[in-house]
């Protein structure tokens, strides 16, 4: 990966002795440990570091740290938002989400939502961009194989922890109306901006629609591939103007939901039951409506059989929401957002990850030699657009993962 090669021990070093100043952190010695794999970030790379030193007292310290580097490719940074997309992630860790924490503190929550890695600061420069976060491997969590869908526990337990997450940005807008609103000016519009610097849309998610369309010929009936791909006619609709919603309720996003962005803690034994759930990548946050997160994360980590449990899954994001607004202080929570109008507002606006899912189902079924790398294909003239439209090998998974989605899209008739 390209950050092992371009990032030096020394340039690292020089990072961490700024980042980790306010931990009376010196004497710093590196050591690399390694690299996210492919394909796990498009427009960043990922190094796993140890850092080792002393503090003020001379007692020795250790940290096992993840750096999120951003690529430095000229030309992917001018095709692609690349700084702007590192600062919104930085403002996320540096001041949302300590703030939600503080309130949820003085709000004497007893679980509050924290499922995020430790942020121990950043480091930026002309064309750098750098995020240092805990290595959440080192206290036992791991990502789940992003080819399979997750299972049912570990969807109960992310659509609880996002009804935690939305909760607060409601609570605060009724409790805190002008403090809140100073914090939600400083989250960006990364889809508004990716569309202005990146402006191919239309490509990416049209060919992938068009992809699902043909390794779907034989399976599923021409009436429904013919509205499946009456999709491609909505798709700048779905994502610029994706959620009217008649409760215009909107909430500070995650914005990022496929699998490859949660990493779960799992009880000691054969199965993997899950027990807790850090939230990474906050690049794409911004503020809009609860349904954005939740279906994108829904169509895109749902299996087979799980799409028939789909109504008891929103019930229980939405209890988890209600729950969440009566323990921070709202009176009657169950009105403020009802389940039946969540429930009219999910079908009208839960296309946004149908489309999502259109486009993510392709890049869970790469192969690791059929990534593409976004630099490269930048540097050769590419848009981010047509880099991502390549044909892949593994169409029985694909098929395998995008049957399901296109079938309860036109069961339930939201194409």
């Amino acid at each position: 990966m390209a950050a092992a090669n371009d990032n030096s021990g020394n340039e690292i070093r020089s990072w961490l002795k700024i980042v980790l100043k306010e931990e009376n952190f010196k004497d710093i010695s590196v050591k690399l440990q390694g690299n996210s794999e492919k394909g796990d970030g498009y427009i960043g790379d990922i190094v796993f570091v140890s850092a080792e030193g002393t503090t003020d007292n001379q007692s020795s310290k250790k940290y096992d740290l993840v750096l999120k580097c951003s690529k430095k490719s000229e030309a992917l940074r001018e095709k692609s938002p690349v700084h702007e997309a590192f600062l919104n992630e930085i403002f996320i860790y540096k001041d949302i989400l300590p703030y939600f924490i503080q309130y949820q503190n003085e709000k004497e929550v007893k679980t509050p939502f924290n499922s995020v890695p430790k942020y121990y600061g950043s480091f930026t420069e002309e064309n750098m961009e750098v995020i240092v976060l805990e290595n959440l491997k080192s206290n036992g969590y791991e990502l789940w194989p992003k080819k399979e869908p997750l299972s049912r526990q570990h969807i109960d337990l992310v659509v609880t922890e996002y009804g935690k997450y939305h909760a607060m940005s409601l609570a605060l807008q009724h409790q805190r109306p002008t403090e809140y609103k100073k914090i939600v000016d400083g989250v960006k519009d990364f889809m508004a901006r990716f569309e202005k610097k990146a402006a191919d849309h239309q490509i990416l998610f049209g060919t992938s629609i068009d992809q699902s369309h043909d390794v779907l010929k034989n399976d599923l009936d021409d009436n429904i591939l013919s509205r499946w791909k009456g999709l491609k006619n909505e798709i700048k609709t779905v994502l610029r103007d994706s959620v009217k919603t008649r409760t215009g309720l909107k909430v500070i996003l995650h914005g990022d939901c496929w699998s490859n962005n949660f990493m779960f803690l799992h009880k000691d034994g054969e199965e993997k039951i899950p027990v807790k759930v850090a939230f990474l990548d906050w690049q794409m946050s911004r503020y809009d409506s609860p349904i954005l997160d939740l279906s994108y994360f829904l169509f895109t980590c749902l299996s087979k059989e799980d799409f028939d449990a789909m109504d008891d899954i929103l019930v229980t994001y939405h209890s988890s929401f209600v729950n969440r607004l009566g323990q921070l202080g709202i009176e009657k929570p169950d009105t403020l957002y009802p389940l039946n109008q969540f429930l009219v507002e999910w079908n009208e606006s839960c296309k946004f990850g149908i489309l999502m899912a259109s486009l993510l189902m392709k890049i869970v079924c790469t192969e690791k030699d059929e990534v593409v790398d976004i630099a490269q294909a930048a540097e050769s003239g590419k848009s981010f657009g047509h880099s991502l439209i390549n044909e892949i090998r593994n169409k029985g998974s694909y098929k395998e993962r995008i049957k399901p989605v296109v079938e309860y899209a036109a069961k339930h008739n939201l194409i």
